[in-house]
């Protein structure tokens, strides 16, 4: 837990002047941007690169994914904060075969078993309702449908799964997103009903991000 606490004052200057420097949605892609050049894009690309059909991102952000997913996707990528979604649409313009447009992962418009694959890519940690998500993620997913989910999530570590747990009322008034740093996905992945086929846990350490526990999760829905 040291490495990690260091690992997060060191980099608190530069964040604090992107803040600075930035409105909150033009910080995240800004800071995403510098992540991505820092190694952390080979992460995004390993999760979504080798997809294709229809494919749903929830809560795409300012759009930082786009880049990774390869031509034989068609994408719906939708994000419920306007701010946001007015920098993923100017991305979306850029990148064939992407749609960016308002929308919520708690209640998807779209019918039963439209998509070929569903990716949730940093977005469990701060919506209200993971159950929730993770439901209609299953519902909108075809059979054999595979669901991509990368998040940072809880330390099995006693200790510092405890100290996360302390930290994250702070965590939450900082980062203005509602991002929880203490929650943790698979079992609710699980739960709702898809098969889990792979989990990678990893940390990264040389990157503007916190060196939060992470997981790559692979899943498909059964069927």
């Amino acid at each position: 837990m040291i490495k990690e606490i260091v690992q997060f004052l060191r980099n608190v200057p530069e964040v604090r002047r992107l803040q600075r420097e930035h409105t909150l949605a033009e910080f995240y892609d800004v800071l995403h941007a510098k992540v991505d050049a820092q190694g952390f894009a080979e992460v995004r690309r390993e999760l979504v690169a080798d997809l294709s059909g229809r494919v749903l991102e929830v809560g795409c952000g300012t759009g930082t994914m786009f880049q990774y997913y390869g031509d034989d996707v068609e994408l719906d990528a939708i994000e419920p904060d306007q701010n946001f979604l007015t920098l993923a649409v100017a991305k979306a313009g850029t990148v064939p075969r992407v749609r960016a447009t308002a929308g919520d992962g708690m209640n998807l418009t779209f019918p039963d078993g439209t998509f070929d694959a569903v990716v949730l890519g940093l977005v469990l940690c701060s919506v209200p309702s993971v159950e929730r998500v993770l439901s209609e993620a299953f519902r909108v997913l075809r059979a054999g449908g595979r669901l991509r989910a990368l998040e940072h999530v809880r330390s099995d570590g006693a200790i510092a799964g405890l100290l996360m747990d302390a930290a994250n009322p702070l965590w939450l008034r900082l980062n203005q997103q509602g991002c929880n740093m203490n929650r943790q996905p698979l079992p609710q992945i699980k739960a709702a009903g898809f098969r889990v086929d792979d989990v990678r846990a990893f940390q990264c350490f040389d990157t503007l991000l916190p060196a939060f526990p992470m997981e790559r999760i692979l899943a498909d829905k059964p069927g």
